[in-house]
């Protein structure tokens, strides 16, 4: 059973709940049925969103085994109960149970798939060309670099962010395609601008301030005097 038609079934059972005969007796079943059907609902619904994360997940390739077997143990009795009569509340709140647990184990899959999937594309990426870029693009490469970077250790996820990374990183990546690999001694010489302790000025060479400047990076290492 997929959450698409028991979703369907509650709201079903939404539409039953308003032609419940008149009278005291029936208004109050009512009443005690339309509530239950709404918690059931909205625990469906999130369950939904997850699976349409799962799904685009796996339409860009990523490792999700997504299934609903826990919501399929609460739901199928509740779903035959149901064919016979208005379900007690023991039958909801099992039936809501099973599927918040499926709901939340398919979340946690899908945050570890993204998580691999995301680290995945970011590996791909030739990073270390944005130096390489005109000056105007490196400001724009670096902050796609950064939301990527953040996105993949978001913990949560939702079709939207899985949209918007697979954007930005196509956008990265066809900035940087064309451009060149950088000489090893800049790549050197930035790792050791970005190490702790940070090197002084004494430690840096006149060549490799030239070197800086080549490339238009000596705009982006700022000087701090110690003990200032």
């Amino acid at each position: 059973m997929t959450q698409r038609p028991v979703y369907e079934m509650a709201l079903q059972l939404q539409d039953r709940a308003r032609q419940l005969s008149e009278g005291a007796a029936g208004e109050k079943e009512a009443a005690r049925v339309a509530s239950r059907i709404s918690e059931l609902t909205a625990r469906l619904a999130e369950l939904r969103r997850e699976v349409t994360v799962a799904l685009a997940l796996k339409d860009q390739g990523a490792a999700v085994v997504a299934s609903l077997p826990a919501a399929s143990d609460g739901l199928e009795p509740f779903t035959r109960r149901a064919e016979n009569g208005w379900p007690g509340d023991q039958a909801f709140n099992t039936a809501k149970r099973k599927v918040q647990e499926a709901a939340t184990a398919i979340r946690e899959e899908n945050l570890a798939a993204w998580a691999e999937w995301s680290g995945r594309r970011l590996a791909a990426l030739p990073l270390a060309r944005i130096p390489m870029l005109p000056p105007q693009e490196q400001a724009s490469a670096r902050s796609r670099r950064v939301d990527l970077e953040r996105a993949a250790s978001a913990k949560t996820v939702t079709t939207g962010d899985i949209t918007l990374f697979v954007t930005k990183w196509e956008s990265l990546a066809e900035s940087l395609r064309d451009a060149k690999e950088p000489p090893a001694e800049l790549l050197a010489l930035l790792e050791r601008l970005d190490s702790r302790p940070a090197p002084t000025l004494r430690d840096i060479t006149d060549q490799e301030i030239a070197l800086l400047r080549e490339f238009a990076m000596d705009g982006q290492v700022s000087l701090t005097r110690k003990g200032a």
